[in-house]
This record gives C-alpha cells, structure tokens and sequence, in this order.
C-alpha cells in the first residue's frame, strides 16, 4: 500500500512540471478586416544550443489568410547563414540556419521576428499555426531535438527528497 501511494504521489508531482512550447507567437490585435495586415511576433523558448539548422512546418487555413513576409531581428541575422519562410499551400514552412556559439549571443530564448499575413476575410482573429512537423540537425548533421532538455522540476526534486526522508524515519 505505501509503494502505490508513493508511486501515485511521484505521478502527481511529475504531473504539475509544464513542458513550454519551443516556437510560441504574439499578435497585434484580435481583429482583422478583409486586406489588414497581420503580424505574429516569433519568439524561440529554451532551444537546443547545439541546433545548427531548424524546419518547422505548421499548417494554416489558407482561404482565411494569405502568408506575405517573415522579417528576422537583427540579432538573429547577425548569427544565422539562412533564414527563410515560405507558404506550400496551407502549410507554413520556417527554415533557420544558424551559426556556431549562437547562443552565446542571443541566449537559448529570443525573438526570433515576425510573421506577416493578410487577412481574406473581415471579422479575422489571427491565425491558428497547427505544428505539423519540426526537424533540427546540429553542426554535425546529426538529428537532434529542437528543445534543451528541461531539468527536473524543483517541486518534483523536494517531494522524491521528502518521501525519502519520511521513509527512513519510518523504518
């Protein structure tokens, strides 16, 4: 019975850590009409500081919203090789290559720019992104995960050290 309530609290625990997106966006407004000019900011959380080159491709509905320009921070320009985004039909692809020690400039967590569209229709709100797919090589080009790799939640640690504790006392 203890062994399941401590696997149970364990579960719990873990349960709470939140896992942030890497690719998260910021609009202008809530509201468009037909011709408006919308623009998500782009902002990258907690990248793999070994990524060399970055796809991600989100889907979109492409009879609301027609993709117009993506413009780069300068920072970003500075220590990237290729920034480019470009529409396939309702598939939105960004490809980003970026030069070594980059993080060392612009940190893990940065804005990476803004993604314009145009509205087709009045009453819009702005786009839904749907995250298709997202691929990353480091310098090596070798797969690897677009994400740092999150360390344990401090919540998490001090419940396991806790449980720990209690159950020497017990014994």
């Amino acid at each position: 019975m203890k062994i399941a309530n401590l696997i149970l609290i364990i579960g719990l625990v873990m349960s709470f850590s939140s896992k942030a997106s890497l690719i998260t966006f910021s609009n202008d407004s809530s509201s468009y009409l037909n011709g408006d000019i919308i623009e998500l900011e782009i902002f990258i959380n907690n990248a793999n500081p070994e990524i060399d080159f970055l796809e991600v491709v989100w889907g979109f509905d492409d009879s609301l919203f027609d993709f117009d320009t993506l413009s780069i921070t300068d920072s970003v320009f500075d220590n990237s090789y290729l920034d480019d985004a470009f529409a396939l039909g309702d598939e939105l692809v960004l490809q980003l290559g970026l030069l070594a020690n980059w993080d060392s400039v612009l940190g893990t967590s940065f804005k990476l720019g803004t993604f314009s569209f145009i509205a087709l229709e009045d009453g819009m709100s702005s786009p839904e992104l749907i995250l298709i797919d997202m691929f990353a090589q480091n310098f090596d080009g070798d797969d690897i995960s677009a994400a740092s790799v999150p360390a344990p939640p401090t919540l998490a640690i001090l419940c396991i050290a806790g449980l720990v504790l209690l159950r020497k006392r017990m014994m």
